[in-house]
C-alpha cells in the first residue's frame, strides 16, 4: 500500500506542473500551420488505478498479472464527447483505459471539465466490477442537463496460452457473454460526469446455443425539450445468420426501458450495424444504421435511416440508401483496423440530417471521406460531396460529424497527409507518409457551403504504430486506436466552435504515463481539442 501511495502522490505532483493548455502560434499559412486559435489539451492526466483481477473466472493466464497488467493503465482509446447544453464550459467525455494492451483488457473512464477544456479529471465508471471489460463509449446529455452513457460489458476467457476463447457460456458469476446497460449522472445527485448511480438493465446475452450477442451500442436523449425525460437506446443483436437494429425508449430518465424493439435487418453477407439515434428539433426521434459487407471485401455498402414520430413507439420503413465502395482494413503499412465507417446526426437549426462517410477509391487508391443531407426525414439525400482536400495525399477515416445551435456544422476525420514527425517514437517511422495521424475538420454554414478548406485540429502529428492495444490478443496481428472518436459543436457570444476528443501517441502528452505492464511510456492518450469556426 505504501508503494502504492508513493506513486500516486508522485503521478499528482506531475500533473500538477503540466500545462493545461497548449494555443497554437502557427501563422496563416498552409494545411499544416495554419493552427491559429486551436487549442490541445491533454484530457487523461488523472491517475487510473485498477489491481489485477488474478481470481476472475477469465483469467486463465497467471503471465497476465505477472507481466502484462499496468495497475495505472496504458493506453486510452476510442472516445465520445458531448457538452452540457445548460453550461458549455461544462464537457464530458469517455473512453477506454487499458491495463493489459496485449490482453485487450481495459474499463470505460470518464472525462469532466467544467472549465471549457482546460483542466480535466477522470474516473473508472463505477458499477461493472463482475464483467470483465466494459466498451464502446457513448455519452449524451439531455436538454435538463443530465447524462447518460449506454454501456457494453462483456466476458471472454484468456486461456493459459494468452489466447482469447469466446465459448465462455459456462463462465461465472454470470454465464453471460455481453448485456445492455445505461449508466446515469443526473443533476439530482450532485456533480454531472463526476457522481453516477447505479447501472440499470436492458438486456443480457448469453454464447452458447444461438451465440447471441450485442455490440456497436449507441445512446440518445430529450435534446431539445421536446419529450422530457426520454432516454433512447439503439445496438445490434448478432445470431450468426443475421444482424438485428434494436431500439429502446425510457420516458423516466432512464429508470426504465421498453423491450427492445426490431427495426432493421440484414442477414449474410451484408450486415446491420453501428446504429446511432437521436432526436430532432421538431421532436423526431431518428436511427441510421449502415448495411456493410466484411472488410477487404472491395464491394459496396450503405447507410439509411428510419424516423418515429410518436416517441420510439412506431418506426418508418428505411429512407433511400446512400452506398459506398468498402475498402480494406486495416490501412497499410500501418496495422490498426478500421473503425465505424460513417457518422449521422441532425442539424438543430433547420432539422436537416447530415451523413458523413468514408468511400474508397479503388482507383488512387485511397480512403475519402463524403458528406449527404437530408431535408425530409431520411426519405432522400443530396448527392453528396467529398469533405477531405482531393489534391492531399493520404487516407482519411473514422469521420464525425456535429452541428452548432447556429446551424453551423463540421465533419472531423483522421488524416494521414503528413510525414511522421522528427520526434516520432518508432525512429524507423520518422519522415514516413500516410502513416501517422493528425485530425483534420472541415467546417460548413448551415446551408453546407463550405467554410475555408481542411483545417488541422491536431497540433502533434502522432504515430498509431506506438504500444498500441491488441484485439486478438497475444496472437494477434491487428492493433487498436478505437473504432471511433468525439465531437461536438457550441455556439456562444464567443463564437462557434468545435470541441473534439481523440487519441495521440505524441511524446508531448504524456503527463502522468509511468512504465508498466511490459510497456514504457508514450502511449495513446485522449487529447481535447477546440478550434474556432472560420
Amino acid at each position: 500500500m505504501a508503494s502504492r501511495s508513493r506513486i500516486l502522490s508522485t503521478l499528482v505532483a506531475a500533473v500538477g506542473v503540466v500545462a493545461a493548455l497548449a494555443a497554437s502560434a502557427g501563422a496563416t499559412g498552409g494545411y499544416e500551420t495554419d493552427t491559429a486559435g486551436v487549442v490541445n489539451v491533454q484530457a487523461s492526466t488523472t491517475p487510473i488505478f485498477q489491481a489485477c483481477p488474478s481470481g476472475a473466472p477469465w483469467l486463465r493466464d497467471p503471465d497476465v498479472c505477472a507481466s502484462r497488467w499496468s495497475q495505472f493503465a496504458n493506453d486510452k482509446s476510442e472516445s465520445d464527447l458531448a457538452v452540457d447544453p445548460t453550461n458549455p464550459d461544462h464537457i464530458v467525455g469517455m473512453s477506454k483505459a487499458f491495463f493489459s494492451p496485449n490482453d485487450y483488457l481495459f474499463r470505460l473512464v470518464w472525462y469532466d471539465s467544467t472549465d471549457g477544456g482546460q483542466t480535466w479529471t477522470s474516473g473508472i465508471l463505477p458499477g461493472y466490477d463482475d464483467w470483465m471489460d466494459t466498451t464502446d463509449p457513448v455519452v449524451a446529455f439531455d436538454s435538463q442537463g443530465n447524462l447518460y452513457a449506454l454501456v457494453l460489458p462483456f466476458n471472454f476467457v484468456i486461456e493459459p496460452s494468452g489466447d482469447h476463447n469466446w465459448d465462455i457460456g459456462h463462465v461465472n458469476p454470470k454465464g453471460l457473454n455481453d448485456a445492455i446497460y445505461l449508466s446515469r449522472s443526473l443533476r439530482s445527485d450532485g456533480q454531472v460526469g463526476r457522481n453516477w448511480q447505479p447501472p440499470v438493465l436492458l438486456a443480457t446475452y448469453h454464447a452458447s446455443g444461438l451465440g447471441i450477442t450485442a455490440d456497436k451500442q449507441w445512446v440518445g436523449a430529450d435534446t431539445f425539450g421536446k419529450h422530457p425525460g426520454s432516454v433512447y437506446a439503439s445496438w445490434i443483436v448478432f445470431d450468426g445468420a443475421a444482424l438485428n437494429t434494436v431500439v429502446s425508449v425510457s420516458t423516466d430518465y432512464g429508470a426504465h426501458f421498453t423491450p427492445p424493439k426490431l427495426i432493421s435487418s440484414a442477414t449474410k453477407p451484408k450486415f446491420n450495424g453501428d446504429p446511432y439515434v437521436f432526436e430532432g428539433p421538431e421532436g423526431n426521434v431518428y436511427v441510421g444504421y449502415d448495411t456493410l459487407p466484411p472488410k477487404q471485401s472491395y464491394t459496396t455498402g450503405g447507410f439509411q435511416a428510419v424516423v418515429s414520430h410518436d416517441n420510439g413507439q412506431t418506426w418508418s420503413k428505411p429512407g433511400q440508401q446512400v452506398t459506398t465502395s468498402v475498402g480494406p482494413t486495416p490501412y497499410v503499412p500501418d496495422t490498426f483496423r478500421d473503425g465505424t465507417p460513417y457518422s449521422m446526426t441532425v442539424n438543430p437549426a433547420n432539422g436537416n440530417l447530415l451523413l458523413a462517410y468514408e468511400n474508397y477509391d479503388r482507383s488512387l487508391p485511397k480512403g475519402n471521406i463524403w458528406l449527404a443531407q437530408s431535408g425530409d426525414e431520411g426519405k432522400t439525400w443530396s448527392k453528396p460531396v467529398q469533405v477531405n482536400d482531393p489534391a492531399a495525399s493520404g487516407d482519411t477515416f473514422q469521420q464525425k460529424v456535429f452541428a452548432a445551435p447556429n446551424g453551423e456544422f463540421g465533419v472531423a476525420f483522421y488524416d494521414r497527409r503528413l510525414a511522421c514527425p522528427a520526434n516520432d517514437p518508432v525512429p524507423a517511422d520518422v519522415g514516413l507518409t500516410n502513416t501517422c495521424i493528425d485530425v483534420s475538420l472541415q467546417f460548413y454554414a448551415a446551408n453546407g457551403t463550405p467554410l475555408g478548406g481542411n483545417r488541422r485540429a491536431t497540433l502533434e502529428t502522432w504515430d498509431p504504430n506506438v504500444a498500441p492495444p491488441k484485439p486478438g490478443g497475444l496472437s494477434g496481428t491487428t492493433t487498436f486506436i478505437g473504432d471511433y472518436f468525439g465531437g461536438a459543436m457550441t455556439s456562444t457570444p464567443e463564437g462557434t466552435f468545435a470541441h473534439l476528443l481523440f487519441v495521440s501517441t505524441s511524446p508531448d502528452y504524456q503527463a502522468g504515463a509511468v512504465a508498466g505492464g511490459g510497456f514504457s511510456p508514450p502511449y495513446q492518450q485522449q487529447i481535447y481539442a477546440r478550434v474556432p469556426v472560420p
